[in-house]
């Protein structure tokens, strides 16, 4: 919803809307996929990689088979040529670095895809992280220093490419690499890890204080309000993971702000969740389809029709499309059961929070 708000409804110059929601995405998205590839270890002794990568294909390529279609084919009955390498750069993720390479060659995207770059960076952080795990035997402590390692690097390349080529920060590039930006996927990892020691557990007791939240916030929010290009671009990234560490750690295990918690559970809120994935996808081909059509409307509602037509679509992409096929990935779902899943009693959410997710 973050991300919706920030690209559509909101003006250009509160567009970092949408930069939390994507922060927010990467975090949690490096906690849930780490702590069930744990949970599996520990429960089966093993992580099967074949399957870990079967889910991925079948939870994210049927979507973006479709979308790609559905985009190109419209765009040959409008007489306009479709770019292969674009294409591919859908279904072998490098969506972000074609970005960056047609913005140093001053060359448009021709199809809708340059909302997928952040899925890039997603899976190029998945296509080696599960494998080090298994050649780490599954154990957290080895995950939590790789992770950790990680952050670190990721900070120093956004610092070494800002200090060989300051203009850099002036523009997206830092932004979308998927080496500058792993660290917000580890960061995820690190909170992941911490549950299976008792240290990490006593660390979580403390980041779950409601003072403790209530700071966190208002750093992750500081992040937003200190404009300068130059931090924006290399510091940000590990000031914002740092904080939203103790938030989610408050709505995973404790509730330090109950009405939070409770708004993040009302229904209508958790159905979004299962519509995410489609209105991540389809909401950046709204325009592309309607704009002759939106030009008609009045000025004030156009974001709003916008807004509705993302979710009509992405209503019709669930229930047609992921729906159906969720049956499919059961088949390779983790080896886990409940209390593998939960190991202690500060992650009695997990569980829940894991089989809702769309990762």
């Amino acid at each position: 919803m973050l991300v919706l708000i920030g690209h559509m409804l909101l003006p250009s110059s509160l567009v970092g809307i949408s930069a939390i929601g994507l922060k927010v995405f990467f975090v949690l998205s490096g906690f849930l996929i780490t702590r069930l590839l744990l949970a599996e270890n520990k429960n089966s002794g093993g992580i099967s990689l074949k399957n870990f990568y079967i889910r991925r294909v079948l939870r994210l390529y049927p979507v973006l088979i479709v979308y790609v279609g559905v985009t190109a084919t419209t765009m040959m009955l409008r007489g306009q040529p479709v770019v292969p390498v674009e294409v591919a750069s859908v279904f072998f993720y490098f969506v972000n670095y074609l970005i960056i390479h047609y913005d140093h060659m001053g060359y448009p995207l021709t199809l809708p895809v340059g909302i997928l770059w952040s899925l890039s960076v997603e899976e190029h952080f998945y296509l080696f992280a599960p494998l080090a795990l298994v050649l780490m035997r599954g154990e957290a402590r080895k995950m939590l220093l790789l992770a950790l390692a990680i952050c670190v690097i990721a900070l120093c390349l956004r610092l070494i490419y800002a200090y060989n080529e300051p203009g850099i920060v002036n523009t997206l590039e830092l932004y979308q690499r998927s080496e500058t930006r792993f660290d917000s996927i580890a960061f995820g990892a690190i909170l992941a890890c911490l549950p299976e020691f008792d240290w990490g557990r006593r660390l979580i007791t403390f980041m779950t204080r409601r003072s403790v939240f209530f700071v966190s916030v208002a750093i992750m929010l500081a992040t937003f309000a200190l404009r300068d290009s130059y931090f924006q671009n290399t510091w940000r990234f590990t000031f914002q993971g740092l904080a939203l560490m103790p938030i989610l750690a408050s709505v995973i295990f404790a509730k330090p702000v109950p009405l939070f918690n409770r708004v993040l559970n009302l229904p209508v809120m958790i159905w979004v969740g299962a519509l995410s994935y489609s209105l991540y996808v389809w909401h950046g081909a709204v325009v592309f389809f309607f704009s002759a059509w939106l030009e008609l409307l009045p000025h004030a509602i156009i974001s709003w029709v916008e807004f509705a037509i993302a979710f009509v679509f992405a209503i019709l992409s669930y229930y047609l499309l992921e729906k159906p096929i969720m049956g499919l990935r059961k088949r390779f779902g983790h080896r886990i059961t409940p209390v593998e899943a939960t190991p202690t009693r500060l992650q009695t959410s997990v569980q829940t929070s894991s089989a809702a997710s769309p990762s």
